[in-house]
């Protein structure tokens, strides 16, 4: 991943939108202290990381309700990678993803809108499990602050360890070994519930074969049962199959008893109908006369009443034009007080423009002066500053020459002892003579002691085991006396061959030491000669300090002298600023005179048209009274063709309707004559006897039927209880084999968790070993480069402790100088980013405290170097840091709002 540059507005000490670019390789980003390097960080902790080490609100500007960080960075996602814009929002709940579309020169919106959503696609694209991993990252790892970078390391062992296991991920199995620590006791009590489930389904499966038994039985009865139905029902369906034949003959003539009855009330009904309508048909050729006799009086009223809504609306329009002429009559007096207001400021506005042009040139020399001093102020704290150095040149200096002293002694010593102490080198080849002497004695020994094995063994006159000769008695005795001498010399010379190697091995172990010490010689004659070197350097920097700060002390003199001329200005900036303020705040004033004056001509021309516009409605309100006497004449004969003109439109209609009604009785009537004929042709078919006899029989068939259905019901209902039963019986059963097999699964899982426990806890030691020596010889190599010196080592140790062996001295971490402690850090802090850091970045907060210049130099060479990181950005307020970087920017800070200066 690269992160190709970063975009702050409204965040601290940025304001308006500022972007900050990026570059691979080493990236330094330089300014004052409070400049607002650090914000860079921590914007792209809180875009990328969900990382923040305060309040969002403490990220906003002050003064502003919310602030915006856009993130761009390149992902790896095809052959020349994939750009997107990460967006984030502090002061309220923003968030957006963008990617970016080369071909079309634009950025797709990704619909990320929530915090979850934002972190969920960061977790997912750098591979992360969820915003806990990603967040403890970059505190951790990298980006970590300045705060922490060495404290980590000053910590308790068990605050170290817990620091570190975390970020290694040693923790895990500490973890895992808790987790996994009540699962054999819960299988324990597993393997009880089942052995007791066992005992209880072994119990309850001993009535199964009987319960089978009875269901067999059951089975067979239910059968029979069934035979019998179905012969019944066959006989059934027989004697229904003919009652129904009747049925529908009966039904048949209930039907067409229903439907003439139906047709006598019809014609009723039409009958009624008839009479009904040729009444109405009377009343429209009434109501038609008395519409004829109003007709002339209608007309009159409905002409008038056009008219009057004419008339009344001129009269609303005419009433709008009044209102619109007093508007504007009320609009104009308003403009005239306004035009009255405007006059006197632009009075005071050219008031103000004459006291800017008067007291300006005062004003500009205040704020010189205010500058001046503010500088000064500036340099007297560097003063302060500077003799702060001072003393810890002096503290450097004295420690560096204890160091020098206690070296020269080292030095001094070793070389004594050299001088006194035997060759090595001898005493090795002594020591060598000495053990090629004792093999000899015991190669020899164990061939004196066969041969005399042989001889004892061996019969009078048997060829001597020596010479092949035949043995005789005093010869035998003879060489066997000689051979036990010669075991005795052997033992003698054993001893004494043991009592000088003895003493050879303490003079070796003597010569070893010293020849060790004698090894590290040039390295002690090479640390004295970078002391005298460091010595001469703090030398050279205090005395370069030491004019800095009479330099800076010359004009710091000047101070009150400059303070008293501008406090004599002070008065004319304040009238100056108040006549600035005054002027801003009338600067619009002749033109708002001007446009209100425009104003009031246009009102008075639009009065003067409305004024000619209702001139031209007349008396209208006389010709309206004179059409409302109209209506009121004619309206009794308006109301009368009213009332009866829709009864009088109904006639023709009423006239067709009696017609209808007629031709439709006499249909009804012919209807009713043709259901008669059906009715008595149906009663001639049907046999009442023979139905009641088949109902009967029905009945009694039924009967046995329900009968039989009430038995099989009953043995259906035993045998659905008995079947339950043994199925639940076989049920149980197989659950009892399940139990048995399930009771030897959990005998091994029970042996398996034990085993698998112990062995993750014992783990996590052993895995914090291979790792810390894995990143601890890395961080010796990048130590060593750093400091250049190739006699100091560098350790961390087991419990997460830095150890510095120089010579014969090993110095933890607390007891390191600063400028030691720092190289040592960083080392570790390199060596751990190249080892869980897959993403290719980190960020270096003010890394190169108390590190001199060829140590800043050391340590850029080794970044360069670093092959794990595409991307490593240094802060630092050393501006020395832009020379020997790839790329740098550079941030000031001025008038309170930190700017991007250069690149």
């Amino acid at each position: 991943m690269k992160i190709l540059g970063v975009t702050l507005e409204n965040i601290k000490s940025y304001e308006d939108r500022t972007e900050v670019p990026l570059q691979e390789g080493v990236t330094a980003i330089l300014g004052e202290n409070g400049s607002g390097k650090s914000t860079i960080q921590e914007a792209i902790g809180f875009a990328l990381f969900d990382s923040l080490p305060f309040n969002n609100n403490e990220f906003v500007r002050e003064g502003a309700s919310s602030g915006i960080v856009e993130v761009i960075i390149e992902l790896d996602e095809g052959k020349e990678g994939q750009r997107y814009r990460v967006t984030r929002s502090a002061g309220y709940s923003k968030y957006g993803v963008a990617r970016y579309d080369s071909q079309n020169d634009e950025w797709i919106n990704q619909d990320i809108d929530s915090k979850k959503g934002l972190v969920d696609w960061l977790c997912a694209k750098f591979n992360l499990e969820d915003g806990d991993e990603l967040s403890k990252l970059w505190e951790s790892c990298l980006g970590v602050p300045q705060t922490r970078f060495l404290s980590d390391f000053a910590q308790t062992a068990r605050n170290r360890q817990k620091t570190f296991d975390e970020l290694l991920g040693i923790d895990a199995y500490e973890n895992s070994w808790n987790v996994l620590k009540g699962v054999p006791d819960e299988i324990e009590a597993e393997r009880r519930r089942v052995r007791e489930d066992i005992r209880e389904l072994t119990g309850e499966v001993q009535s199964l074969p009987k319960e089978r038994e009875e269901k067999r039985k059951l089975e067979e009865e239910v059968e029979q049962i069934s035979g019998e139905i179905e012969s019944a029902r066959s006989e059934l369906s027989e004697v229904e199959e003919r009652h129904e034949e009747l049925d529908d003959i009966s039904e048949r003539i209930t039907e067409l008893e229903t439907k003439i009855q139906q047709k006598e009330q019809a014609i009723e009904a039409k009958e009624n109908a008839l009479g009904d309508a040729e009444n109405e048909l009377e009343a429209a050729q009434q109501a038609a006369d008395k519409c004829e006799a109003a007709r002339e009086g209608y007309e009159q009223y409905d002409e008038a009443k056009e008219r009057q809504d004419q008339l009344e609306d001129d009269l609303s329009e005419l009433n709008q034009l009044r209102e619109e002429r007093q508007e504007r009559d009320g609009k104009l007096g308003r403009l005239q007080t306004q035009k009255e207001t405007l006059q006197e400021q632009v009075e005071k506005y050219e008031q103000a423009k004459e006291n800017i042009d008067t007291h300006e040139s005062d004003k500009d020399r205040y704020e010189e002066l205010d500058e001046r001093i503010s500088d000064l102020e500036s340099d007297r704290k560097t003063v302060e500053r500077l003799r702060g150095e001072i003393d810890s040149l002096d503290t450097d200096a004295r420690d560096d020459l204890d160091e020098l002293r206690r070296t020269i002694e080292t030095i001094e010593e070793i070389e004594t002892e050299a001088a006194e102490v035997a060759d090595a080198g001898g005493l090795r080849d002594r020591k060598s003579e000495v053990k090629g002497g004792l093999a000899s004695l015991n190669s020899e020994e164990s061939e004196l002691r066969e041969r005399l094995e042989n001889l004892r063994d061996a019969d009078a006159d048997s060829p001597c085991p020596t010479c092949g000769k035949p043995l005789e008695g005093e010869h035998r005795t003879k060489t066997i006396e000689e051979r036990e001498g010669r075991l005795e010399e052997i033992q003698e010379e054993r001893q004494a061959f043991n009592e000088e190697l003895s003493e050879l091995q303490d003079e070796l172990e003597e010569a070893k030491r010293v020849e060790t010490r004698v090894a590290q010689l040039d390295m002690h004659k090479s640390r004295a000669g970078e002391l005298r070197e460091d010595l001469g350097d703090l030398a050279k920097k205090r005395e370069e300090t030491r004019e800095q700060i009479t330099s800076l002390t010359e004009g710091i003199e000047q101070m009150p002298d400059l303070e008293d001329e501008r406090d004599s200005l002070e008065a004319a900036k304040d009238a100056y600023r108040t006549a600035t303020v005054q002027a801003k705040e009338y600067a619009d004033a002749p033109d708002k005179l001007v446009d209100v004056e425009e104003s009031i001509e246009s009102v008075e021309a639009e009065m003067a048209q409305l004024d000619e516009e209702i001139a031209e409605f007349g008396d209208v309100e006389d010709e309206l009274e004179s059409v409302k006497g109209v209506l009121k004449e004619s309206e009794d004969d308006y109301r009368q063709f009213e009332r009866n003109r829709q009864t009088a439109n109904k006639l023709e209609a009423r006239e067709e309707a009696v017609a209808e009604i007629e031709q439709a009785l006499a249909n009804l009537r012919e209807e009713h004559d043709l259901l008669n004929e059906d009715f008595q042709d149906e009663r001639e078919s049907f046999d009442e006897d023979e139905y009641e006899s088949l109902s009967k029989d029905i009945e009694k068939l039924k009967g046995r039927i329900n009968t039989l259905n009430g038995t099989k019901s009953a043995k259906e209902e035993e045998l659905k209880g008995v079947a339950a039963t043994v199925e639940d019986l076989e049920e149980k059963l197989s659950e009892r084999k399940e139990a048995i097999e399930k009771l030897r699964e959990l005998a091994a899982d029970q042996q398996f968790a034990t085993w698998v426990r112990d062995n993750v806890r014992a783990a996590g030691p052993k895995m914090r070993d291979v790792i810390t020596d894995r990143i601890g010889k890395r961080a010796d190599t990048i130590f060593r480069s750093i400091r250049g010196r190739k006699a100091e080592q560098l350790e961390w140790t087991s419990d997460y402790d830095i150890v510095v062996v120089d010579a014969d001295v090993r110095k933890s971490f607390s007891t390191l100088s600063g400028g030691e402690k720092m190289a040592a850090a960083l080392a570790v802090r390199l060596a751990i980013l190249e080892q869980i850091s897959g993403l290719g970045i980190a960020f270096l907060d003010e890394p190169t405290a108390n590190l001199d210049e060829d140590k800043k130099a050391n340590l850029v060479a080794q970044l360069n170097g670093l092959d794990a990181f595409e991307q490593l950005t240094v802060i630092s307020h050393d501006s020395t840091f832009d020379s020997m970087t790839d790329y740098s920017v550079t941030i000031e800070k001025p008038n309170q709002t930190s700017e991007v200066m250069s690149d």
